[in-house]
């Protein structure tokens, strides 16, 4: 059943097959995650009165483990927890800010959004479905990621966006550092990025980053971390970057990038930002295509909007009333 039909049968709006049907899944569920049905709607943490539970945490766990493709075991979730609540968290935020500018997200958008990832999954969205919750995850988890994400989105469009603006001398620049490297190397990059929000926050980060690390070369999904942990905007592209050429990212990332081949990965380069894991996905000589300057002007609007949205996020933290119950 597609999210289409699913909304479609107004099923959902029946308080008993709610019941019913959150109840089942959550045997399900229990049964293959350590979570006491006692406790499974136990507040984990409560953002601004919003309770996210620990079915809500315990569903979330289970999809970053599923997406990023790692071995489910105790240490794993006992490292992973924070960020996936901390990511619960950010998107409860997320949505409220939405809420408080009358930014809604319609079903096609989600409808679109899912298809795309059933899609580079090689399903269609039934199967997709279908596979969620033969692995235990009600799908509804990755249906309110994927709605917080594009609310998100939204709110950075409508109100971040217009107060950029990039120079036809900051383009320029670019232009002149990549006309000056024609005939080197490019590469098909991939990050996750992990947000510094403070000096005290920095060790913390760090941490964090090094677990993600730890789980890449334990063989987890790159892209599969990226969409569940990356604070980048290309979290959602699996931190797909593209084709990058020598001296187009922060002088910090080409430096790391040097030195890099297909395959490899990065340990976490600090940058002004945060820290960055970056992957070359592959390798080909830059033959002196066109520079495409209108692209590069983009690059420089993401990099700054990226910017922008996380101090606005450590805003909407900074006042927050969170209380974490776990």
């Amino acid at each position: 059943m597609s999210l289409r039909e699913f909304s479609d049968t107004g099923q959902e709006k029946r308080p008993g097959f709610v019941l019913v049907f959150f109840c089942a899944l959550a045997v399900a569920v229990l049964s293959a995650f350590p979570v006491r049905a006692q406790d499974a709607f136990r507040p984990a943490a409560v953002v601004n009165d919003e309770v996210i539970s620990v079915l809500d945490l315990a569903m979330r766990m289970r999809l970053a483990i599923v997406g990023a493709g790692v071995q489910d075991s105790q240490d794993v979730r006992r490292r992973l927890t924070p960020q996936v609540l901390r990511g619960l968290i950010d998107e409860r935020l997320q949505m409220q800010e939405a809420q408080r500018l009358d930014i809604s997200v319609s079903d096609d958008q989600v409808a679109r959004a899912l298809e795309q990832i059933s899609q580079q999954n090689n399903m269609s969205e039934g199967q997709f479905l279908t596979m969620l919750r033969n692995r235990g995850i009600i799908p509804t988890t990755l249906i309110d990621q994927i709605r917080a994400q594009i609310a998100w989105e939204n709110v950075v469009q409508r109100r971040l966006r217009p107060t950029i603006e990039i120079s036809n001398e900051e383009v320029q620049v670019v232009v002149d550092r990549l006309t000056a490297r024609q005939g080197s190397i490019e590469r098909r990059v991939a990050e996750i990025f992990v947000a510094v929000e403070s000096a005290a926050q920095e060790q913390e980060a760090l941490a964090n980053a090094n677990r993600l690390l730890e789980q890449v070369r334990a063989g987890a999904n790159f892209a599969g971390l990226a969409r569940q942990f990356s604070q980048s905007a290309t979290a959602s592209l699996g931190g797909d970057r593209g084709w990058v050429q020598d001296g187009e990212l922060a002088e910090e990332l080409n430096l790391a990038l040097a030195q890099m081949g297909p395959g490899q990965v990065s340990i976490p380069v600090r940058t002004p930002a945060g820290f960055t894991i970056l992957l070359v996905r592959d390798m080909r000589k830059n033959e002196g295509q066109e520079i495409d300057r209108s692209r590069i002007q983009s690059n420089l609007v993401n990099e700054r909007l990226n910017q922008l949205a996380q101090r606005s996020l450590q805003e909407l933290r900074r006042t927050a009333n969170v209380d974490v119950r776990i």
